[in-house]
């Protein structure tokens, strides 16, 4: 540390899945120590120790402000989690990368220039994403229209974009770690607000490229109307206020939801200490049901958004070998859970068509986790791909137990389940998929015999090269 009090580098440690401080430079130590650690004992620095396991719960990189203090004095940390594998059991890196101590009578005399630098840090007013546009910090309150906790969602999750830029749009100046400029977004939560997203590409200390720091501000014509008392519309005129589900019980469910299942996560793997074997069991119940709740909560906001006579979708240009390839990648746990192998599309197989980005990445992992959810363990699920008569296809195609031709109508009827219970399913999937494939000027069908499987096939128009 200079003698202004500046790093001249990081300050590095490394933690355990057990929390374990296995090494740690000397100002970490020193903190650790005087926190009433010990050398090779659990992290003693609280609020380091909740970051580490935030950051191990979700499988994540976090940047964000850390405070701690011991005996004599208060810091003040930026601190960067990096979880080097998916592999949990692997250890943890911090690198906390600004350090600032104030005496702790002096603590609250915080000169000007320094506050402004951890505003800025702590990106207040503002959204950091890692390169996958998931949130890694945010100061979403008061200006940029959230009062919950949104780290680990994906910043389209939070915000709708506005026509007429669309999704494909801003995910190309992603990938080309580009600017983002004067981007309307709606607020999906609380209000619908909307709002104008400035982006600026981040770089790490290694020169790769990191993530994006957003600023939302609210719209001008929004904040107008707001003031001559009056709210904003949807296109056609229909007032957003009217929407019960989306506007008040979507967003109310989803917080307490998502940690009930944080929650049980943390204790199912005993992150906290020894726990018994049934309560454990019971913890990742808990944590299941919990999934399968949230998972109902999407479906009804989809229900209700594609209900809408004004619902529309983005018409980007999308390939659909590429999204068969992300698709199981999502799903790809969940099938080796099962032992069962996705077949995909060549590497280099190419399938352009027509049709918004995340709605067909949602239909295909709908087809999907519903092919293994009906499969054998130890089966093949193949995705292929082709074009005929103006449009791409790709075919899901499973070794179940097949459908009946008198029920293979039926399974795209709301709620609509064959009989089945106790399967995670909501009845809803099939019927929105198919109409996010009409709304896109599409198709979903099934071709199917019972006792010889499913090949559920979307159909989008296909985009001739340029």
């Amino acid at each position: 540390m200079n003698t202004d009090g500046k790093l001249t580098a990081p300050v590095q440690g490394q933690v355990d899945a057990d929390g374990l401080l296995l090494s740690a430079d000397p100002l970490l130590l020193r903190l650790h120590l005087h926190c009433g650690g010990k050398e090779g004992g659990p992290l003693a620095v609280p609020e380091l120790a909740e970051l580490c396991r935030l950051s191990r719960r979700l499988g994540m990189n976090l940047s964000r402000p850390v405070h701690a203090s011991d005996d004599e004095s208060r810091i003040e940390m930026w601190v960067e989690t990096r979880v080097s594998t998916p592999e949990k059991a692997e250890p943890l890196s911090l690198s906390i990368i600004d350090w600032k101590e104030y005496p702790q009578d002096e603590s609250e005399k915080i000169d000007p220039a320094r506050e402004r630098d951890f505003n800025r840090l702590e990106g207040r007013g503002a959204i950091r994403t890692d390169a996958a546009l998931r949130i890694i910090a945010q100061q979403l309150s008061g200006e940029a229209g959230q009062d919950y906790d949104v780290i680990g969602q994906s910043l389209l999750d939070i915000y709708d974009v506005i026509p007429p830029s669309a999704n494909a749009g801003l995910l190309e100046a992603v990938a080309e770690r580009q600017p983002i400029r004067n981007q309307r977004m709606r607020q999906k939560g609380g209000a619908q607000r909307l709002f104008v997203l400035q982006g600026n590409p981040l770089i790490d200390k290694t020169g790769a490229f990191a993530g994006y720091r957003f600023t939302a501000t609210p719209d001008d014509a929004d904040a107008d109307m707001a003031t001559q008392g009056t709210e904003p519309k949807r296109p056609g005129g229909k007032l957003i206020s009217d929407s019960l589900f989306g506007m008040q019980l979507g967003p109310a469910l989803r917080q307490p939801l998502g940690k009930i299942i944080a929650n049980a996560e943390t204790i199912s793997s005993k992150l906290e200490g020894p726990l018994r074997g049934d309560y454990a069991s019971y913890a990742k119940d808990i944590a299941s049901a919990g999934r399968h709740l949230l998972d109902l909560v999407n479906d009804l906001s989809d229900l209700e958004a594609i209900e809408r006579p004004e619902f529309t979708v983005a018409g980007d240009e999308i390939d659909l070998a590429d999204l068969a390839h992300r698709a199981a990648g999502l799903l790809a746990v969940k099938a080796a859970d099962h032992h069962i192998r996705l077949d995909l599309p060549d590497e280099g197989a190419k399938c352009p068509a027509s049709g918004e980005f995340r709605r067909t990445l949602q239909i295909l992992v709908n087809l999907i986790g519903n092919a293994i959810r009906y499969s054998p363990d130890g089966s093949v699920i193949k995705l292929r791909v082709s074009t005929e008569d103006g449009f791409a296809r790709i075919a899901v195609s499973d070794q179940g137990d097949g459908i009946a031709t008198e029920d293979q109508q039926r399974i795209f009827e709301k709620f609509e389940r064959l009989g089945r219970s106790g399967d995670g399913g909501s009845g809803l999937g099939l019927f929105i998929s198919r109409r996010l494939a009409g709304a896109m000027g599409g198709s979903l069908t099934v071709a199917s015999e019972a006792g010889k499987g499913a090949t559920f096939t979307l159909s989008l128009p296909e985009r001739k090269p340029a």
